[in-house]
């Protein structure tokens, strides 16, 4: 081979190579004035770097290779959206009259749905809970209690030690209590569309379902209707009088009143607002009772801790010995379940999410609760 003639080629490979390598820029930049015309937004030399990505995206293609290489007169590439919505449009903005950025794409927040602020339950957690397999617990109670406990033969023994008398006799009477376990529930209904396409629906609709099913039970617990006797309707009323006296004063004989009933109060059951009054008590002086109002001190009256919840009614105050009083019994705890057998649901489309649980707050001893009102001193 003629030494000469190679030279001569390698020089014209390497002059071609140059002649494409200079043609790079201008090509590049016609592939990304194609990618905006794609995305239908104003061709502007003053971002030129908006479509680097849709037109890196060209240039990587197979297709551009072998179009490049002129190979085939055309070629078809598969541009991912998030090119064309996000990289492209995102640095064009055209202002509207009312100052809206039309062409700006807004982002999300965080990963969940905005809701109302939820109460804090606490009622249930007063109490032990027990699990059940029936639907009511029977449990026998001590109805009176006659104590005939003497010596024997009395005072007046003819022997002196009592030999031979008879003895004092006592009595005692039972009665059988029930409660039934009660079914609170509720649901709402969704298309399968907007639970497929909403990642975040689903899961914030059973929360919120649980969340309300829950906040009904503490109701019910603490102030009772006719499905469920609640702490309130058991309690024994308030009998401390409320003339000439501070409301600490009237949380402090509610807890004697069970004190001298041979119950060992546990707490004080309080409306916020009430709560707030109590701390806001001063001496003549103007000095905070209750103590700093910098300290940071857990809610506790006369040493028993307070359970401040807008469950309560406002007004009233509720002191309990919670381990006497009675428990809880769960025949099932909440649940969801999603179903489209109901009525054509399955023909629309339609799901419902139902909610529910089965429970009861059985009072063994109303009487270790007391309850009355807050009034105001004078």
């Amino acid at each position: 081979m003629n030494p000469q003639a190679v030279v001569r080629d390698i020089q014209a490979s390497i002059e071609r190579l140059h002649e494409q390598v200079e043609t790079i820029p201008e090509l590049r930049n016609e592939i990304m004035q194609l990618a905006q015309r794609v995305a239908g937004v104003p061709i502007t030399t003053g971002h030129a770097s908006a479509g680097h990505a849709l037109a890196d995206a060209i240039m990587r293609s197979d297709g551009f290779r072998a179009f490049n290489g002129k190979s085939t007169p055309s070629f078809q590439i598969d541009v991912p959206t998030s090119l064309i919505s996000r990289n492209v449009t995102q640095v064009f903005s055209a202002v509207t009259n009312d100052g809206s950025q039309t062409l700006v794409q807004t982002d999300r927040g965080p990963e969940y749905i905005v809701t109302a602020p939820q109460r804090r339950l606490t009622i249930r957690a007063l109490f032990t809970q027990i699990p059940t397999s029936s639907d009511a617990i029977e449990r026998p109670s001590e109805s009176t209690f006659t104590s005939g406990a003497n010596f024997q033969g009395g005072t007046t023994s003819p022997t002196g030690r009592g030999e031979l008398a008879l003895k004092e006799e006592s009595n005692v009477s039972f009665s059988l209590t029930k409660t039934v376990i009660q079914t609170i529930a509720h649901w709402i209904t969704a298309s399968r569309q907007i639970l497929s396409d909403a990642r975040l629906l689903q899961t914030h609709l059973e929360r919120r379902l649980i969340y309300f099913l829950n906040l009904k039970e503490e109701g019910e617990f603490l102030t009772g209707s006719d499905q469920i006797t609640g702490i309130n309707q058991n309690a024994t009323a308030f009998s401390g009088g409320a003339t000439n006296q501070t409301r600490l004063d009237t949380l402090a004989k509610a807890a004697n009143q069970l004190a001298v009933s041979d119950y060992s109060p546990s707490g004080f059951i309080l409306h916020p607002t009430d709560w707030l009054n109590c701390q806001l008590e001063k001496d003549t002086q103007g000095r905070y009772i209750l103590g700093d109002p910098a300290a940071m001190t857990l809610p506790m009256l006369w040493g028993l801790p307070v359970v401040p919840t807008p469950s309560q009614t406002q007004g009233t105050f509720t002191v309990l010995d919670a381990a006497r009083y009675g428990w809880i019994a769960d025949r099932e705890e909440a649940s969801v379940r999603i179903s489209e057998n109901v009525n054509d649901a399955f023909l629309r489309n339609q799901v419902h999410l139902l909610c529910e649980k089965r429970t009861a707050l059985i009072t063994e001893l109303g009487a270790a609760a007391v309850t009355g009102s807050i009034a105001t001193p004078g």
